[in-house]
Parts: structure tokens; C-alpha cells; sequence
């Protein structure tokens, strides 16, 4: 047994402690009085805290103890003058004591442990990491927030690696910012530079001297990407994250191949938005070099005064366009319009693990590849979980590059919903008051979890800011590119869903919500998102700040809390969900790849260029079945119907609801809206309302219990008048049907949505369409929404038309082509 006692000296008393085998409990503690004999200080009284009654242990037994001790000690930091007396006392008996630091809060609670300079730095001492643990979970119960586990577990690694409880303590007082107390971890970047110089590369001399005027060097990736074969026609798969030059790989590859008369190069994105700003790119950069460009997003069929005018020309040289963009020459039969083709890149290459696009991604690469077999593939993505099982079923070589351009400072800010815009706003202020080396302002990305949320978000900070998302017209968000593009602009607050699109030099990026909807974010798209901070040409690092609110969750389904998401992202590793689609999904693909083909056999092929599993027999019968195909031994075409629904994308169930209805002879317009229902429509006064009569009023129409509450007479007698007033126009235009399920039966849906259509019958745009449901109802919408649901019921119009003309519906088939003129403007 070893036994050790340890004293400390106080003003009136020296408290000691039996320690027992190294143990943290002490056997016992006493409370020691010295009083001066003519031998010098010896022990008078030596009472024991039990915190039962009195007992005193008898003075000749302690002196036994302290003789039979394998080591005495002396607390530092005790009052010297009874620490002398106590030294003095044990050398009347031969005795000494070492002078050691123990930790305050485990003796105030009657424990015992040593501490060093590695212990817990608190309130200006050491204190053990017990004690710390203790302190830290005492005072995350007191901040009256429901942090969970993983929070707490968070917050004690946060400890052992700072070894500073005020610092960790602070990170739950966010109003405090300090980069070094909400410091998650840095990710740092290579030092490395790329030993490729331009000037030796093989390529044609005026495009050379154009990349010259930018650098003499490669950038890494571009580097290995020249090694592995680019500029000798290698098909590519190219990871690596925003900014480290991918883009331009797949240019200098195009482009060469343009003017070394290998064909035309296809550059092919997930976003409308980001099709457009590399069109814009592309049509400055290239024309120098005598290369058209233009664009490929779909026929932009509504005709409005803010419409931007591009290139459509499928002749040009280069062609931007979305995937659906291109798909639709494939899926219509027009893939030899598109001329020859020299090079394929598509950018954003990761969504073919979208569950609700991925299935379309996968068909086009698979038609591609079929129609253009001699053509480079490029492929890019910053973020891929399996990049080496993509890179073999794409035929590609795999180029990797791991390492950021700029390193990235990664921060957790818990707070709680009512600090972020003070919060937001406070950090952007100070980015944006900083220079880099480069001369650029700091600016800032914040992502949240809805479009009317960009909005209210972008109001409320006291910087400029403003929202960006896919319900603005093309002509907003092409104002608010420019305006940050120039620097002008310190703040965009922008949806979840643009993570991947068009490219905003920020050099902080902020997470006010961690989902995108009401569902978490991936790890996968957290990467792509935090991966926007910092551009090499523009700044020296990037920032990327977590705001997570603990306790809180979007939906009763999610067990996990906000500031847990926010670990696990930060913690995490990508987990690829693979490419997986229905039978639903595969069909259409079928039907779209005959388009392109008209044998069964290179049918067969080009579904072997892709990912989705196809029982290809099977699902050429069931086509037949449904009469959207013929097949005669090996030789395979679309019926009239099936053309139709593959040039629409219109999946099978559609294509039968409007097959049905033209045969039953239905009005187009009621064929559309109940085809497609606009629902992003919002009550402008659902707060007041909401306040008015003590409920959670959701701002979206058709949601929860807001139809409820407009259906409910009492309900509406409780409201301003003038508001009242909106809710009766609305009830009166769109709540009258007598269906026994009223009003949860769809026909409020169908007939706004009808409204909609009709008010652009009267030759009004999106905007003025806007202000007539604003002004009359109380409604609001983004114009961005009403072009597009104009926009798909004029192609649906349209599918409408031509399925009337194959069953001989002449009536149906007019009315739709009036209805479908009318809308188009």
C-alpha cells in the first residue's frame, strides 16, 4: 500500500488529506491546528471532516501517520505563513514535505489530483480535466439550450485540444466572436506549384498566347491532367475542389480540338443560371479566337420585355447548355443538328447520384458516348465519394487532386435564431472591410434553407445584401452576378440547391441553416458548398462559418438535432449513394435512347454505357404494350405517341393522364393544370394572420392548415379588414367546389393555377402577373416561378396538341395550339 499526505495551508488552519493508493478519494481529511511548544511547532488539534459529529484524531496518531507516509506534500499557493509553520513543524521530527501544484477545484470538493502545464487553464489556473469537464457540462446546462451529446462530445474535444475552458466555455456566447475561440480546424493547401509551363505545351499558338496573358504556369490539376494525356485526346474524370482550375481543362481541351477541326466541344451543367454565366464567359473569352457560342437551356418560350437576348444556334462552335437542354436534340431526333462533335464536358458530373435527375444525367452521357464515339470526354466534379468505380464505367482516366488553392478556416457558431442576422451581418461587415493581397474585398455566401428565407434574411442584416435564388427572373439574377462579381455587392444569400451552380467569388461562406428544405444537407453537398470560400485569383484564405441552433430540427422525423449535423459535416466522410433508379425512370431512358438509335442491338449498347441496371427485354415489351415503341427483329422505332413523350420527358403515367384526357376530349387548360399545380405561391400577411389568431400560419397557400384557416368563417371574422378582404376574394375564386374532401381535394390548386394561366391569356408577364395576385388576394410568388410553370404549360400544351393529333382529337388539338400562342405571348 502507498499512502501519501498532503497538506494546505490556510490563514487560521492547514487542511489535510490521506491519499490511499494514487486514489482521487482520500481515506479521510482533517483540519490540522499548530500550536507553539518549547520544541517548536507541534500538532495540537486534528479534527476530521466527516460532516458527521465532531471526531478528533489523538495528535501522537497523526505523527504516526506522517512517519509511516511514503511522501508528504505541501499544496502550493497556501498562505505562506502557515506554510512555514507546517515545514517546521515536520522537520521537529525529522520530516519534510515537496512542494507540489495540485488542481483547486478538485480539493474545494474534497477530491485529490496533481496539475501541470498541460492541465486545464481556467480562470487564470490549472484545474484537472475532471474539474474542467465538470465546469464545462455545468455551464452548457445553464445556458438554459438543449445541446446534445454529440454537441457536449464536441465541446470536450474542443477541450483536450485547447486546453482552455474560458475559450470553450465562450463558444456558447457567440455574440463574443473570436476567430479563436469558434475555430473548428484549418484546411490547408499545398505550397506546391505546378512545374508545367504553357509555352511547351502542343497547342495552337493564338490560344496559347491567350492563356499566357493569365499565367506562364499550370495549376496542379491541370498539370496531371496534361500528363495523363489530355492534349492526345484521353477521356477524363477529373476530382478536385472549386477553384483548383477544372474548368479550364475542359476548355483547353474543347478549344484545341476546335481548332485543330476535331469538332465542335459541348459544355454541359446541372443550372440554367450557371449555363448562362459560361455562355457569357465563353462567348467573350473564345470570339477573340474566332469560336462562336451559344446556348443550349431548353426553348425559352415565353416572350417577355426583360427577356436577355443569346445565340441559340446549334452550329455554333461551342454549345453551353444544360443537360436537359441537349438531351432535348437527342430525345427529338435532332442529334445530327448538332454537327460534329470533338469534345463532351460536363461539369457537376456528381449528380448523377440526384435522385430525381440523376436518371437523365445518365441517359444523356450513355446517348453521347453513342452518337459521338470518337469524341474526348471530360468529366468534373469537386466532390465524389467512389471516383474510381466512376472513372471506370465512364471509360475515363481518373485525375485527382485533393489539395485546396486557398486554405479554408472552418468555424461552429452556436447561437440561437434571433442572434444570426446581428451575427451574419457582424462577420460580413468584417470580411468585407479586408483586402486581400490581391486587392479584392471580402465577400460573403450564406446559404439557408428556402427561397422566402433568402429574402427575409437578406432584409434583415445590416449590410448590403441580397437574395439570389431560382424563383428570381433570369434578368434579377443576372443583375446581382454582376453587381458581386465587381465587388459591389458584400452579401448573397442564396438556397442550398445553387451550391453547384454559378460561381460567386466569395471569400467567406456561411451556413444560417444546415438543411435544404426541410432535410439535411450531405456531407457530399456541405463540401460543394463550404468549398465556394476563397478563389486563388481574388484571396489569400477562405472562411466557413456553421450556425447550427442547438436542439433545433426541420421535421419530427429527424432524430438528430441541428448543432449535431453540424459535427457529423464536419467530422464526416462522403458515403456514395450510387446511381439507382425505378423502372419508371428507366423506361423513360429507354424511350429517349431509341430516339437516338434504331437498333436493338446499339439499344443495347448504350444502356451498357450506363450506370442504372436495365432488363432492357422487359421493358422494350412493356413499352410496346403501351404502344410507345414498334419492333421488328432487331430493328426498333418510336410509335408517334412515343416520340412525342420522349422529346417532352414526360414519364409514362403523364404521358397516359393526358392520352386519357384528350380522349375524353377535356379542355387543354384543365389537362395542363392538373398535369402540374403551382404551388410556390405565399400568403404576403401570413404573420399578421398568424398573430391575429394565435396559430403557426405557414406561408405557403397550399400547405398544412392554411387552407383550414381561410375555409373557417370564425376564423376570418377575427382579421383586419383589409386582409379579410383578400382572404374572402380568394376563398370566393378558388374554395367553391363541393367535393366531399373540400378543400384538401386539389381544385383550389387547379383553379389558382388556372388562374395563372389565364392572366397571361391577357397578354400580362410574370412580373405583372405578380402584382395582379398581390393585389387582389394577397399573394406573392417569385417571378422566376411563374416563367417557369408558364414555361412547362406551354410544353405541355404542346405534348397536349400533338397526342390530340394522333388520336385524331382535331378540337382538343386547336384549342391547345390557340391556348399555347396565347401563352407563349
Amino acid at each position: 500500500m502507498t499512502l501519501w499526505v498532503l497538506g494546505y495551508a490556510e490563514k487560521s488552519k492547514i487542511r489535510v488529506m490521506a491519499i490511499k493508493d494514487r486514489m482521487k478519494q482520500p481515506v479521510y481529511m482533517a483540519e490540522l491546528h499548530v500550536k507553539d511548544s518549547y520544541k517548536g511547532p507541534r500538532p495540537h488539534k486534528i479534527r476530521l471532516l466527516t460532516g458527521k459529529k465532531e471526531e478528533f484524531i489523538p495528535p501522537q496518531q497523526f505523527i504516526e501517520l506522517l512517519r509511516s507516509a511514503n511522501r508528504i506534500m505541501l499544496a502550493e499557493g497556501g498562505d505562506p505563513a502557515n506554510e512555514a509553520v507546517f515545514l517546521e513543524m515536520l522537520k521537529g521530527f525529522q520530516l519534510s514535505a515537496d512542494k507540489v501544484k495540485i488542481c483547486k477545484h478538485c480539493w474545494i470538493n474534497k477530491r485529490f489530483n496533481f496539475v501541470n502545464s498541460k492541465s486545464i487553464k481556467y480562470h487564470s489556473e490549472l484545474i484537472c480535466l475532471d474539474c474542467a469537464k465538470e465546469e464545462l457540462l455545468r455551464a452548457v446546462r445553464s445556458a438554459d439550450v438543449p445541446y446534445g451529446e454529440k454537441s457536449i462530445d464536441f465541446l470536450e474535444q474542443v477541450l483536450l485540444k485547447t486546453r482552455d475552458l474560458d475559450r470553450t466555455i465562450r463558444m456558447l456566447t457567440p455574440e463574443r466572436l473570436d476567430p479563436e475561440f469558434t475555430r473548428y480546424d484549418t484546411i490547408r493547401t499545398n505550397p506546391a506549384s505546378s512545374a508545367v509551363r504553357i509555352k511547351t505545351l502542343p497547342l495552337q499558338k493564338k490560344f496559347k498566347e491567350m492563356l499566357l496573358q493569365k499565367s506562364e504556369t499550370l495549376l496542379p490539376v491541370q498539370a496531371l491532367s496534361i500528363e495523363a494525356g489530355l492534349l492526345e485526346g484521353k477521356n477524363q474524370f477529373v476530382v478536385s475542389a472549386t477553384a483548383t482550375g477544372k474548368t479550364l481543362i475542359g476548355e483547353m481541351a474543347g478549344v484545341q480540338n476546335l481548332l485543330n477541326k476535331k469538332g465542335k466541344m459541348l459544355y454541359l451543367v446541372p443550372l440554367v443560371a450557371l449555363a448562362n454565366q459560361k455562355y457569357d464567359q465563353f462567348k467573350e473569352r473564345y470570339s477573340k479566337l474566332g469560336l462562336t457560342t451559344s446556348i443550349k437551356i431548353g426553348a425559352i418560350l415565353i416572350k417577355t420585355s426583360q427577356r436577355v437576348k443569346m445565340q441559340t444556334s446549334p452550329g455554333a462552335d461551342i454549345i453551353v447548355g444544360t443537360y436537359e437542354g441537349i438531351d432535348h436534340m437527342l430525345r427529338s431526333g435532332n442529334a445530327d443538328f448538332l454537327g460534329k462533335i470533338g469534345t463532351v464536358v460536363v461539369d457537376e458530373v456528381h449528380t448523377l447520384e440526384d435522385q430525381e435527375r440523376g436518371h437523365r444525367l445518365d441517359g444523356l452521357i450513355g446517348r453521347l458516348r453513342y452518337v459521338a464515339p470518337e469524341a474526348q470526354f471530360i468529366y468534373l466534379s469537386a466532390t465524389v465519394a467512389n471516383p474510381e468505380g466512376y472513372a471506370k464505367k465512364l471509360g475515363a482516366r481518373l485525375i485527382r487532386y485533393e489539395h485546396r488553392p486557398v486554405p479554408i478556416d472552418r468555424h461552429l457558431l452556436f447561437c440561437q435564431e434571433n442572434e444570426k442576422a446581428k451575427l451574419i451581418s457582424q462577420l460580413a461587415k468584417e470580411e468585407y472591410s479586408m483586402l486581400s493581397s490581391k486587392k479584392h474585398r471580402g465577400q460573403t455566401i450564406v446559404f439557408t434553407n428556402s427561397r422566402r428565407n433568402c429574402h427575409k434574411l437578406a432584409g434583415a442584416l445590416s449590410i448590403q445584401a441580397a437574395p439570389y435564388h431560382a424563383g428570381l427572373s433570369q434578368y434579377e439574377r443576372k443583375k446581382v452576378e454582376t453587381r458581386f462579381a465587381k465587388g459591389e455587392l458584400p452579401v448573397v444569400v442564396t438556397t442550398a440547391a445553387l451550391a453547384a451552380g454559378v460561381d460567386f467569388p466569395a471569400s467567406q461562406v456561411i451556413f444560417e441553416s444546415l438543411a435544404m428544405g426541410i432535410d439535411w444537407i450531405s456531407v457530399q453537398d456541405f463540401l460543394q458548398m463550404s468549398g465556394r470560400a476563397g478563389r486563388p485569383d481574388y484571396h489569400d484564405r477562405g472562411i466557413v462559418v456553421l450556425m447550427p441552433v442547438p436542439g433545433k430540427s426541420y421535421s419530427g422525423s429527424q432524430s438528430d438535432t441541428e448543432e449535431e449535423v453540424a459535427i457529423k459535416l464536419l467530422q464526416g466522410e462522403m458515403l456514395s449513394a450510387g446511381v439507382h433508379y425505378g423502372e419508371a425512370e428507366q423506361l423513360e431512358e429507354v424511350l429517349a435512347s431509341v430516339a437516338v438509335t434504331s437498333s436493338v442491338q446499339d439499344l443495347r449498347m448504350v444502356h451498357n454505357l450506363m450506370f442504372g441496371s436495365y432488363d432492357l427485354e422487359k421493358l422494350i415489351l412493356r413499352l410496346q404494350s403501351y404502344r410507345f415503341l414498334d419492333k421488328k427483329g432487331n430493328r426498333i422505332a418510336l410509335t408517334r405517341f412515343g416520340k412525342i413523350i420522349a422529346a417532352h420527358f414526360l414519364p409514362v403515367s403523364k404521358a397516359f393522364l393526358i392520352r386519357d384526357a384528350v380522349l375524353e376530349e377535356n379542355e387543354p387548360l384543365k389537362i395542363v393544370t392538373n398535369l402540374e399545380f403551382f404551388d410556390a405561391a405565399y400568403f404576403k400577411y401570413s404573420n399578421q394572420i398568424g398573430s391575429s389568431l394565435h396559430v403557426n400560419m405557414p406561408s405557403r397557400i397550399f400547405q398544412g392548415a392554411t387552407l383550414d384557416i381561410i375555409f373557417d368563417g370564425e376564423s376570418l371574422s377575427q382579421l383586419d379588414a383589409k386582409i379579410r378582404e383578400l382572404m374572402l376574394n380568394f376563398a370566393s375564386d378558388f374554395l367553391t367546389c363541393t367535393c366531399k374532401d373540400s378543400p384538401y381535394c386539389g381544385c383550389a390548386e387547379q383553379k389558382f393555377s388556372e388562374k395563372i394561366i389565364k392572366l397571361r391569356t391577357e397578354a400580362l408577364d410574370p412580373v405583372q402577373i405578380v402584382k395582379k395576385l398581390e393585389d387582389k388576394y394577397g399573394i406573392s410568388a417569385y417571378q422566376g416561378d411563374v416563367f417557369g410553370y408558364l414555361d412547362n404549360a406551354v410544353r405541355n400544351l404542346d405534348a397536349v396538341e400533338l397526342i390530340a393529333k394522333v388520336h385524331s382529337k382535331k378540337g382538343v388539338a386547336e384549342e391547345a395550339k390557340k391556348l399555347k400562342k396565347k401563352v407563349q405571348g
